[in-house]
């Protein structure tokens, strides 16, 4: 719907431009260079706004977060829940979000010594909220849907491998 107005917007506004071009032609060329001046402005303000969400990202290196004793358990249907103790090491920058990679791995053995004897099955992104103020740690905690049939099929079939999950902390964005 939004859509639909902002092209009748358009419209209506292109032909009010042609209507004073046709009325008067130096005031519709005034019209007309400031109407491209304004687009131009507003082309330079949206991707000058991505890069103030990809700076963002940056305040806080990875090895100021500290995300330890993670764990994940069966919540209700396909809700799993991811539990772990968060603690952000930065001097001045409160940690709003961070961003985790879930590598879902089957492995022969029910206790794997690495990953290299196990089939990778699916890699996931999770963001998590989190709004913690610089030198804190706190608990946190987060639902996550496991969609993936292969997975299920894991889950649900024991003969068929054991289920490991490798969650690595990918981002965190800061304030």
């Amino acid at each position: 719907m939004s859509f639909v107005i902002g092209v009748i917007a358009t419209l209506f506004v292109v032909f009010l431009l042609a209507f004073i071009t046709i009325k008067k032609p130096a005031f519709g060329k005034t019209i007309i260079a400031l109407s491209l001046a304004m687009v131009v402005l507003a082309s330079v303000l949206y991707f000058q706004n991505d890069q103030l969400i990809e700076h963002k990202k940056h305040l806080i290196a990875l090895d100021n977060i500290v995300l330890t004793n993670i764990q994940q358990q069966l919540a209700y249907g396909n809700y799993y829940k991811l539990t772990a103790q968060l603690s952000n090491h930065s001097k001045k920058y409160r940690l709003q979000t961070i961003e985790l990679a879930i590598s879902f791995y089957n492995c022969p053995s029910e206790t794997p010594k690495n990953y290299k004897q196990c089939q990778l099955i699916a890699t996931k992104r999770h963001k998590i909220p989190t709004r913690l103020a610089a030198q804190q740690s706190t608990t946190i905690e987060s639902y996550f849907l496991l969609d993936d049939e292969n997975i299920l099929d894991i889950i649900n079939n024991t003969n068929k491998g054991f289920l490991y999950w490798d969650i690595q902390l990918v981002n965190g964005y800061a304030r």
